[in-house]
């Protein structure tokens, strides 16, 4: 059954978030957006995606094409959306949106950012959107160390603060996708893998009038991905 948390600010996973989804080809590059939006049509209208190019499809189905690293990661051009938990729904990629999806935001809602490229910047801050504005980032420090700050705290509850030179970012990686999971409710599983969705291709130009093709997230990476 789906991992629905009762009390979620202390709440834990039962599989490593990162080692999950480097399992499913996510350790080189991943991006994830999780957004306070229920309504899957008007989240790809808003991304401004071709609905001509949507294929009804699992994620854990279309990651195997977002991984395959045979293609070059500049080449890529795919995205998936789903729902993630009652309120929320979730925007997978292996890159993002130019300006970082900012405006999906907009109405009051919350927007949480999760990304790294390991041959490029690592890991990238944990980003909180709220109205189209960025109120909170986590920094993605390159020792590893949590420093989760006043809005952060709440949902740290329990996660190691100290750095680890042998997990590098890969332990900062789980704690930031624990965090989103505590603050939307859901943490990733198999079950969340296998949840059904839709692929697009990338939209040409996204709502600011900028390519939306491959991209890094807006949000700022400090230092190299360091791992054992």
């Amino acid at each position: 059954m789906a991992q629905i948390m009762t009390d979620i600010r202390t709440a834990s996973p039962e599989q490593d978030q990162y080692g999950l989804l480097a399992a499913h080809g996510f350790d080189e590059a991943f991006f994830g957006l999780w957004v306070e939006r229920d309504d899957l049509d008007e989240l790809a209208g808003s991304l401004r995606l071709d609905a001509r190019s949507r294929r009804d499809v699992r994620l854990i189905e279309e990651a195997a094409t977002m991984t395959d690293w045979s293609v070059p990661f500049d080449e890529k051009d795919s995205l998936w959306i789903g729902p993630h938990s009652p309120g929320w729904s979730v925007v997978i990629s292996t890159s993002g949106p130019e300006t970082g999806g900012w405006w999906l935001s907009s109405g009051n809602r919350g927007m949480l950012v999760v990304s790294w490229h390991r041959d490029v910047d690592g890991l990238s801050d944990l980003d909180y959107y709220r109205d189209g504005n960025l109120v909170a980032e986590l920094p993605a420090l390159p020792s590893g160390e949590l420093l989760p700050g006043q809005l952060f705290e709440p949902y740290a509850q329990g996660l190691p603060p100290g750095g680890d030179p042998n997990m590098g970012q890969e332990r900062l990686a789980h704690a930031f996708l624990t965090i989103v999971g505590r603050m939307t409710g859901r943490f990733i599983d198999e079950d969340w893998l296998r949840t059904p969705g839709r692929a697009y291709g990338f939209p040409l130009d996204d709502t600011n009038g900028q390519s939306s093709g491959p991209a890094r997230s807006a949000s700022c990476a400090l230092g190299p991905w360091t791992s054992a």
